[in-house]
């Protein structure tokens, strides 16, 4: 199951997340911040390349796709992006120390 709660309110950030066994998940991060730590499974991919490089990943437009990094801000972008693409299920996870903390069995 994938929690689509965007916004990161205390609520948010106390509640636990988990994403379906199919969900892609994907750390926008600068390379050294993904090689410093990252989700287990995800894959990267800068955000400023989501475009061009996301049909390396997936083509399915109807693929769940969570989507994180530092803070939000850009995760944000790159959400806004495959969006704009017609990637209908893309959503922006926030921060990578706060989705670590609300992932169930991380």
């Amino acid at each position: 199951m994938l929690v689509w709660g965007c916004a990161m309110d205390s609520n948010t950030r106390d509640s636990k997340l988990s994403f379906s066994e199919s969900a892609l998940l994907i750390d926008v991060r600068t390379i050294e911040e993904f090689e410093s730590g990252h989700i287990e499974g995800a894959k990267h991919i800068p955000y400023q390349e989501i475009g061009v490089r996301i049909g390396e990943l997936t083509d399915d437009t109807s693929r769940e796709i969570v989507l994180y990094c530092r803070s939000g801000r850009r995760s944000g972008v790159a959400q806004k992006t495959l969006a704009g693409m017609g990637f209908e299920n893309a959503v922006n996870a926030g921060g990578y120390v706060d989705l670590r903390a609300r992932l169930v069995d991380y």
